[in-house]
């Protein structure tokens, strides 16, 4: 697995509700700690510091306040373009023809504009499959960004390595 594919999933992980066995978690350090890119890898352990540093309740409540009860910092990256409006129905039928595209078929439950969801998707997809994700996702995922930076939430620190990783990802794919 490529170095981005990784950052791809470890990102995908630590955006979805916090869990007890991400503190003070070594194999998680560890996976950090091999990454080759002294930024992002100083991002991650930032991260990293803020989740061991947190009670469990405290971590739980930041989460919610920020993704769940937030419309300008939700994970669902279609409503940060269109809100409730109806061309977002349309988009999750596009997306959802991406994922088959690629012999990815999604549970019935899961929205297909989940930002750990197309992380974990680019994790392990054809690179041609992904990079058309993040074309489609960029600006929402540059908004969310701007958004979770005023806030001066500690998950900023996910998606500048979550933006990084994807302009060099988007690079390598150009280039071959």
């Amino acid at each position: 697995m490529e170095d981005s594919q990784k950052i791809f999933k470890l990102v995908s992980i630590l955006l979805q509700y916090p869990e007890k066995e991400w503190k003070n978690n070594k194999e998680l350090h560890e996976e950090i700690s091999n990454l080759q890119d002294a930024g992002i890898k100083k991002r991650f352990l930032t991260f990293l510091t803020y989740l061991d540093n947190q009670s469990m309740n405290e971590l739980w409540k930041n989460y919610v306040n920020i993704f769940d009860f937030n419309e300008k910092t939700t994970l669902y990256l279609t409503y940060i373009i269109f809100g409730d409006n109806r061309e977002r129905g349309p988009a999750f039928v596009k997306l959802k023809q991406e994922f088959a595209e690629a012999g990815f078929m999604l549970e019935h439950d899961e929205l297909p504009d989940y930002l750990p969801l197309i992380l974990e998707f680019a994790s392990i997809a054809p690179r041609e499959n992904a990079s058309k994700l993040f074309k489609i996702h960029r600006k929402a995922i540059d908004l969310l960004h701007v958004e979770l930076e005023k806030m001066t939430s500690p998950y900023v620190n996910l998606l500048e390595i979550c933006r990084a990783t994807i302009d060099s990802y988007m690079k390598e794919s150009k280039a071959s």
